[in-house]
């Protein structure tokens, strides 16, 4: 989801004036699809050895665990020959299931994250932010995970065509000490403040990005669009 969050400018809706830079955005979004499909493959693994790796004598846990674990494996094997919107419905069911019969375990609070984001990229809007908001509330007193949903947040937004709500989100990454999401979203502020009229701010976001994440895989994009 870190570098993930790049191939999601793909959906984002921009005023005319800005079709130049959007086109940019999109082609960008292509280019790194290989890197962004992969790193996104990786934080559902990172995400659900936590929750393996978790040796809990909770025989409830274990199940939900093995359901998420599962219904996962069912997705990823699903995106392999078809769409996201045909591998979602092919996962709905397991989900719901899992969501009703293990909802205080700890496995499906990572479970949120994980549909939250399988719903994003089928375009389901209300479901991601649905579970997006859940998972806010469980892992508010972790700072990392904490910025993988508030940036879940921003981009469900953004996908509903509610800016000024993305921009909310994605300033309370920005304003964290948190470095996780954050160059991600210094991004996405430097556009939507843009879309919105407020060339100043956008430009404040542009520059910041490249003083604080020069490396970042955004750099080049915005360095052209400054420079521009």
């Amino acid at each position: 989801m870190v570098k993930g969050a790049a191939s999601r400018k793909q959906l984002l809706k921009e005023p005319d004036q800005f079709i130049t830079f959007s086109g940019k955005l999109i082609a960008f979004g292509r280019s790194h699809l290989k890197t962004i499909l992969i790193s996104t493959g990786i934080l559902f693994s990172i995400l659900l050895a936590l929750v393996m790796a978790r040796q809990i004598s909770d025989r409830n846990e274990n199940r939900a665990s093995e359901r998420v674990e599962k219904a996962m494996a069912t997705y990823s094997a699903s995106l392999q020959d078809t769409d996201p919107q045909t591998a979602y419905d092919r996962v709905k069911t397991d989900f719901a299931d899992i969501f009703n019969k293990y909802g205080s375990k700890n496995a499906v609070k990572i479970a949120r994250i994980l549909y939250g984001d399988i719903s994003y990229r089928a375009g389901d809007a209300d479901t991601a932010i649905s579970m997006y908001t859940n998972a806010l509330n469980d892992f508010n007193q972790s700072p990392a995970m904490k910025n993988i949903v508030l940036s879940g947040l921003g981009y469900a937004y953004v996908l509903k065509g509610e800016h000024p709500r993305s921009i909310h989100y994605f300033e309370m990454i920005s304003a964290d000490p948190e470095k996780t999401m954050k160059s991600a979203a210094v991004f996405n502020l430097g556009w939507l403040y843009e879309a919105a009229g407020e060339k100043e701010k956008s430009d404040d976001m542009y520059r910041q990005l490249l003083t604080d994440f020069p490396e970042s895989m955004y750099g080049d994009l915005v360095r052209e669009k400054v420079s521009g």
